[in-house]
């Protein structure tokens, strides 16, 4: 469930367009990529270690779900990209969103089998709260979830408690991918 983590985040990005036009906010993005040598791979108990650029080691038991993991050798590279992306938007929600105020959607796809491991991993979680107090000299309010429990929020820009009002619904969707790729030296 998207709970307090997002909503530290949530008031900070709340932004809205004129009067007439829906509330929205922005969306924050990040990228992270990767990249690490395979030290050792144990294809009996499946332990695969790595070793990054600075000489610092990662150790894991490679998931069930790793069906080419025989193809993965010492000396081959893993590469990757880590996304998480966070939008939070004030607006009308919309009847799916009513019918599930609080969502998770996840989609993987893998290699073919024979090939050296490959993957894409994507996660999308989104929450529905209401506004249910401003405090200004605070600097924040209080979000309520679907649940019915209160969090009070501080802003990064008290400027934004302006553009707001007790009963918006804030529409918070976090997005995490994951791609991995092993590749030969």
């Amino acid at each position: 469930m998207l709970r307090i983590a997002a909503l530290g985040l949530a008031f900070a990005f709340l932004a809205c367009a004129t009067s007439n036009e829906p509330k929205v906010s922005r969306e924050e993005t990040q990228v992270r990529t990767f990249r690490a040598r395979v030290a050792a791979v144990d294809q009996q108990t499946r332990v695969v270690t790595l070793v990054d650029g600075a000489g610092n080691k990662a150790t894991f038991r490679a998931d069930e779900a790793v069906k080419n993991l025989p193809q993965v050798n010492v000396g081959d590279e893993l590469v990757g990209e880590v996304m998480e992306s966070l939008a939070v938007e004030v607006r009308p929600p919309t009847a799916e969103e009513l019918a599930a105020p609080e969502s998770i959607a996840e989609l993987a796809a893998g290699a073919e089998p024979g090939q050296k491991p490959a993957g894409v991993f994507v996660r999308q979680a989104k929450a529905l709260y209401t506004i249910e107090s401003i405090d200004k000299p605070a600097g924040g309010g209080t979000l309520r979830d679907s649940l019915g429990n209160s969090h009070f929020v501080k802003v990064r820009d008290p400027s934004v408690l302006d553009r707001v009002k007790v009963g918006d619904t804030v529409v918070v969707t976090l997005t995490e991918a994951l791609r991995l790729e092993v590749l030969a030296p």
